[in-house]
């Protein structure tokens, strides 16, 4: 009886099986010969991407833009204890577009969404970047069916991440009393670029709910990656008043005014910071706050304008972007604990932020407080 057992285990997972991919690609350009590449990640799947994927085989399109990968059950998952390998499939076109998509297990024949050559056509004006969507949007955005997000990188000739604008950020309905998407604008005003120089990429994420049920019986969703070989070079010609300003709760020279981009570790005793003061060497009249890479589990932050004496002039309360641009894709990271471990948490996209200012009078200094704390910010910057 157990042979008996055994044999039909094995039939039952016959490693010859062939667990067929294929999709297409889309361009208004010839497409035939272009490489597609799947690569697979050598430890089974345990995370929310394939982290560490390897190149495992890559075929050419055919006239019609088709593809095909054959994958035997032996090479998806690990026959001893069924693990499943996570799979990464992804192309480059001649515009410089990539496009790629993630397998996180694979059991049965996949049908990809098509893979398109976006050509975002990035510039700007009047303080704004326009670009052309990787897909058309939904004339009401809903969290039903396909979703697509758009993101703007700029980024220094040394890769410092200068500014980054997501269009798709995350709102509150009194109606409903529900979280619901919206859509904004990519701003890109004076003072982000601040004196910096680079390029522009535009990334996109498109979530494709299919219509066929998954093997558990969950809808089948995929969700592609795309970055746009249009890219725009934006250099900036404002120097904050704040270049330089010391901080010395975080060191001297200050990480925070050197214009370096370079990520500062704001927590204090294992945990984040909640308050930064800021000393201006004169009373000035300060007209708007940048900040650049804040990480910070809480939306809501406010901005203490101080006289001479430290009485308040204004306050400010200023909310972050809810970016949803990892809301199917989330990351994790490792954090300090408040028992003075780790602990494996949500990790928060980097915010960039704008906060206009307007005391009306001269400012001494600055009062910035985050309600959930900050783990790190990379730049401060005032301009009057």
């Amino acid at each position: 009886m157990l042979l008996l057992a055994t044999l039909l285990l094995a039939g039952c997972f016959n490693p010859d099986d062939i667990f067929p991919v294929h999709g297409t690609v889309t361009s208004a350009d010839p497409v035939e010969g272009q490489v597609v590449r799947l690569l697979r990640d050598p430890s089974p799947a345990i995370g929310p991407t394939c982290s560490d994927a390897k190149p495992f085989k890559e075929t050419q399109v055919d006239a019609e833009g088709k593809y095909s990968f054959d994958v035997f059950r032996a090479q998806a998952m690990k026959l001893t204890g069924g693990s499943p390998f996570c799979f990464r499939v992804e192309t480059t076109f001649p515009s410089g577009s990539v496009v790629s998509t993630e397998l996180l297990g694979l059991s049965g024949e996949e049908s990809l969404p098509p893979f398109p050559d976006w050509r975002a056509q990035p510039s700007r004006v009047d303080g704004v970047l326009r670009f052309e969507p990787v897909t058309p949007l939904p004339a009401v955005e809903s969290f039903e069916g396909d979703q697509v997000a758009h993101r703007a990188e700029w980024r220094t000739e040394d890769g410092g991440l200068a500014w980054a604008a997501d269009d798709l950020v995350g709102g509150f309905d009194a109606t409903s009393m529900a979280l619901v998407p919206l859509r904004q604008p990519l701003g890109f005003g004076d003072a982000a670029l601040e004196d910096f120089s680079g390029t522009v990429v535009m990334h996109a994420r498109t979530t494709v709910v299919g219509t066929e049920e998954g093997p558990f019986g969950n809808r089948n969703v995929r969700t592609l990656e795309l970055q746009s070989g249009d890219t725009l070079p934006l250099a900036g010609t404002r120097t904050p008043i704040s270049r330089g300003l010391p901080c010395p709760e975080f060191g001297s020279p200050c990480p925070l005014t050197d214009g370096l981009l370079s990520s500062v570790d704001a927590g204090n005793t294992g945990g984040p910071t909640t308050v930064m003061i800021f000393t201006l060497p004169a009373p000035t009249v300060l007209s708007e706050l940048v900040l650049r890479g804040v990480e910070t589990d809480a939306l809501l932050m406010g901005v203490q304008l101080l006289d001479a004496d430290g009485g308040t002039l204004s306050l400010v309360q200023h909310e972050l972007p809810s970016s949803l641009w990892n809301a199917s894709v989330p990351s994790f990271v490792l954090r300090p604990s408040r028992d003075g471990g780790v602990e494996f948490a949500p990790r928060s996209d980097p915010r960039f932020v704008s906060v206009p200012l307007d005391a009306g009078v001269p400012v001494s200094a600055l009062r910035i407080g985050f309600a959930g704390g900050v783990d790190s910010v990379s730049e401060l910057s005032l301009f009057e």
